[in-house]
């Protein structure tokens, strides 16, 4: 197996551990809403389940992304501002690993322990960088030739702080998870778009050239 297809098969490893991950803590964790609760929320400090998740969840998520991206970034056509986006994609396993190096309290408060307020700013550096990456990268040069990628890349990006900033409103309170969730969404798809464009197989690359 080539080091594109290894690239490629762990992304799609690690978007079927996030889904098993969220659906499995939303199971088994009492009153738990994908809808209503955010993802930290999965191990919040003193609820059950806390410490499970944690490691089974968050940690484990954040290794196989650190994988893919030690896997991925070599292969990347990129340079000057993309590939500066290129390096910012950490922000993705970051954005899980904070909620293992500072989980937050029970419901997620915008105030409350030095985990939370830890949380909270860990958070908004790694969401905005996760925004800025998948901006960045769209301007790589390869994208001029795939326009609705390029649009939809720089769609995602502009949409990390603006949704951000909507989903810790109080008064959207009751949908702060499915945004999150939608954020997640337009990742993965983003991670996918990036990896078939900048770090194609032998086998596209001579179906380009055909």
């Amino acid at each position: 197996m080539n080091r594109a297809k290894l690239a490629r098969l762990l992304l799609f490893a690690s978007i079927l551990y996030v889904i098993g991950f969220y659906f499995i803590g939303s199971a088994i964790k009492p009153g738990y809403s994908q809808i209503t609760n955010f993802v930290s929320e999965y191990n919040a400090a003193g609820t059950s389940w806390a410490q499970t998740l944690t490691y089974a969840g968050f940690a484990a998520t954040s290794a196989i992304l650190a994988a893919f991206l030690v896997t991925t970034l070599p292969l990347l056509n990129v340079s000057g501002a993309s590939r500066m986006g290129a390096w910012l994609l950490w922000s993705v396993p970051a954005s899980y690993l904070l909620a293992v190096i500072a989980p937050c309290d029970a419901g997620c408060p915008l105030d409350g322990s030095t985990s939370q307020i830890a949380h909270n700013l860990l958070a908004i550096i790694t969401y905005f960088g996760m925004g800025a990456s998948i901006f960045l990268i769209s301007l790589a040069p390869e994208f001029g030739n795939f326009k609705l990628r390029r649009g939809f890349l720089l769609v995602t990006g502009i949409a990390f702080p603006v949704v951000f900033f909507l989903m810790v409103q109080p008064e959207l309170a009751l949908w702060g998870g499915l945004m999150q969730r939608l954020l997640d969404v337009a990742m993965a798809i983003s991670l996918a778009i990036v990896v078939w464009t900048l770090a194609p197989t032998d086998r596209d690359v001579q179906r380009t050239a055909a």
